[in-house]
């Protein structure tokens, strides 16, 4: 036998072993093998298409990675790998092949394989436009932005950051077709591998890009029980629900104007903490839409910046298929007055928008009472939230307390709901008690029970007291004596 071969036979031997030395790491890596290395703490696998040593003891490893931006693209990349020395080994001793820096796909860990096919199946899922969930450990970032959905459309985030396309023109050595793109099957295993390991998502909460890793998104789970626990009237609820469900199926315009009157427009009013924010949720919920909630801080109050950021919104809105929700559009709705042009404007823009948008648009506002009287034509339909009675705050106190399971005394509370219902919460204040009380029982290393909820009504009761007295009236009170909403029905 050959001396070479005697060299490769000892090598093989080695390897099947999942082992390397020094003197054969080159013969480690072949043309055409899947290689796998670590970029930014994630696994990604590449095409080895030719290996080179070099004097000074590196083997360079000329490799194809796959790129996505909406279009995926095959393009060059070079590794370099040096043996690595350790001091508690011999000069010649092997090492396991994972120890490497880079090494074929075949020797790695169980498992290695399918996880980067599994990752490479969700990247092709999302190779349009997808909502998705995103579940990560928490690693000293926001906690909001590790656990929450994010819309993923790449051809959106390259088209609003065309900076982010530095992709040069070589990078068209195997691209994927447009038929193939089309099809639901993706291409063979070693495309599927070779994949990416982070994308963008747009996130709704902060309305802004971030990098996902890929490992984490999953689909979205639909909460569709939250619109059938919303404390609302049964027939308002039939009502909304009626809408929501067929709008898309029923659009047909009536207007003899082509795009005009077919969008779903909704109101929703009433006191602060009566549901309308939840409203709006439970219906993205229920059909299956994201919810791109934007509040008049967000837009701004100049005519121009106005109308150019609520164009922007609309046409994500379309785009992406949102229910788009306008908290607190008091501004907006308020009436018109000849000593204030420049409020006028912004009313006239709002009017132009609800004119001619497609989607589904609810607005919520607590001051109905200085509506401008052009809104009325603009809006499909109206749903007035009173203040809660006791059996809705019984209701509210129910639902939250319920899903919160071993967290707290749910026997002892249930005996507790008619009392706790004694107290004229709204379902805000309802829910940040609550929250308040289980971060003070955490805190005394104690299950949350009645006494965390007593002791945290008590205080919230002193500070409402105070703010009564020093305004001589409650805001309900107020809100009906500046003519901001009607009176509401007493217990």
């Amino acid at each position: 036998m050959s001396t070479m071969a005697v060299d490769y036979e000892e090598a093989d031997e080695l390897f099947t072993k999942n082992q390397v030395s020094e003197k054969h790491l080159v013969k480690l890596f072949r043309a055409d093998d899947i290689l796998v290395t670590r970029e930014e703490g994630e696994e990604i696998a590449v095409i080895c298409h030719s290996v080179h040593s070099q004097e000074s003891g590196m083997i360079s490893l000329a490799c194809r990675l796959w790129e996505f931006d909406a279009s995926f693209h095959l393009g060059p990349k070079t590794f370099g790998l040096i043996w690595p020395r350790r001091t508690d080994t011999a000069i010649g001793d092997p090492m396991p092949i994972i120890n490497l820096s880079i090494y074929p796909l075949k020797y790695g860990v169980q498992g290695l394989r399918e996880r980067l096919l599994e990752r490479g199946r969700m990247l092709w899922s999302c190779r349009f436009q997808k909502y998705v969930s995103y579940d990560a450990p928490k690693q000293g970032i926001d906690a909001q932005a590790i656990h929450a959905r994010y819309m993923i459309d790449m051809s959106a985030y390259h088209e609003l950051h065309p900076e982010s396309n530095t992709r040069r023109e070589n990078w068209r050595m195997g691209d994927i077709d447009e038929a193939t793109m089309e099809s639901d099957n993706p291409p063979p295993d070693d495309f599927l591998l070779c994949l990416p390991a982070t994308l963008r998502g747009y996130w709704f909460l902060k309305k802004r890009w971030m990098t996902l890793k890929i490992r984490y998104i999953k689909e979205v789970t639909w909460e569709e029980s939250a619109f059938e626990t919303l404390v609302l009237d049964n027939h308002k609820k039939e009502m909304l629900k009626a809408l929501v469900t067929t709008h898309d199926s029923g659009n047909t315009s009536l207007d003899v104007i082509e795009g005009k009157g077919n969008g779903l427009i909704l109101l929703l009013h009433g006191p602060p903490g009566t549901g309308k924010t939840l409203t709006a949720e439970g219906i993205a919920e229920l059909t299956h839409k994201p919810l791109y909630r934007v509040t008049c801080g967000d837009i701004g109050t100049t005519p121009d910046v106005v109308e150019r950021y609520l164009d922007s919104v609309l046409h994500i809105g379309r785009v992406w298929g949102c229910v788009v929700l306008l908290d607190e559009a008091d501004v907006f709705l308020e009436e018109r007055s000849p000593m204030n042009l420049e409020r006028n404007a912004l009313v006239s823009i709002f009017l132009r928008v609800l004119e001619y948008y497609e989607g589904i648009l609810i607005l919520t506002t607590n001051r109905v009472g200085t509506f401008d009287e052009a809104f009325k034509s603009r809006i499909q339909l109206a749903i007035h939230y009173p203040s809660l009675n006791q059996e809705d705050r019984m209701s509210i106190w129910s639902n939250f307390l319920e899903s919160m399971g071993d967290e707290v005394d749910i026997l002892g509370l249930r005996k507790k709901y008619m009392v706790l219902s004694l107290t004229p919460l709204n379902g805000r204040q309802i829910r940040n008690t609550i929250k308040t009380a289980r971060q003070l029982a955490l805190f005394k290393k104690e299950v949350m029970g009645y006494s965390h909820l007593q002791e945290t009504i008590k205080i919230s009761n002193e500070f409402e007291n105070y703010i009564q007295q020093a305004m001589g009236q409650t805001h309900a009170q107020r809100a009906v004596d500046t003519s901001m909403r009607a009176p509401e029905p007493t217990e």
